[in-house]
């Protein structure tokens, strides 16, 4: 999955919260808990919503997935952060990556995202996946945009 986003933040201040792992815990949607393991790791559990499937499980609306991610170095322009974990015991992988460029308005921001399922995919079929992913990332992207465009510690 990929896509981007402009906001009004200049380039360094994005990267500079971006890089928080503090700062980005607390934009993911339906955070549960966060702690900080370093100034590049951190833990995080929060929940997605698969109302979706309520058609074939009427009283799940909702999973767990606890998450450890950690930042990988990218250099001047760039974030990258790994996350494993597991969603309903099933392992999970995440791969983020983020770069800033200078925009008119303030920053542009283009993210890609790949995640290995694994079991989960198989389970939920990949079109379920991929509404699910779709919804998160669209929480994801609007709190970031809000929090970046206000100026939000």
């Amino acid at each position: 999955m990929e896509g981007s986003m402009e906001v009004a933040a200049s380039p360094s201040e994005t990267l500079r919260r971006l890089r928080d792992p503090a700062w980005l815990g607390k934009c993911l949607p339906n955070l549960a808990s966060l702690e900080l393991l370093g100034e590049r790791e951190f833990k995080a559990t929060f929940y997605l919503d698969i109302g979706e499937l309520t058609k074939v499980a009427g009283y799940l609306s909702r999973i767990r997935a606890d998450m450890r991610f950690r930042y990988e170095d990218e250099g001047g322009g760039g974030v990258r952060v790994l996350g494993t974990g597991r969603v309903v015991g099933a392992k999970i992988g995440l791969t983020i990556d983020v770069k800033v460029a200078q925009s008119e308005k303030g920053t542009q921001i283009n993210w890609s995202a790949d995640a290995d399922l694994g079991v989960i995919q198989r389970l939920l079929g990949e079109a379920t996946i991929r509404r699910v992913a779709h919804r998160q990332i669209e929480l994801l992207t609007a709190k970031l945009k809000d929090a970046l465009d206000s100026g939000i510690n």
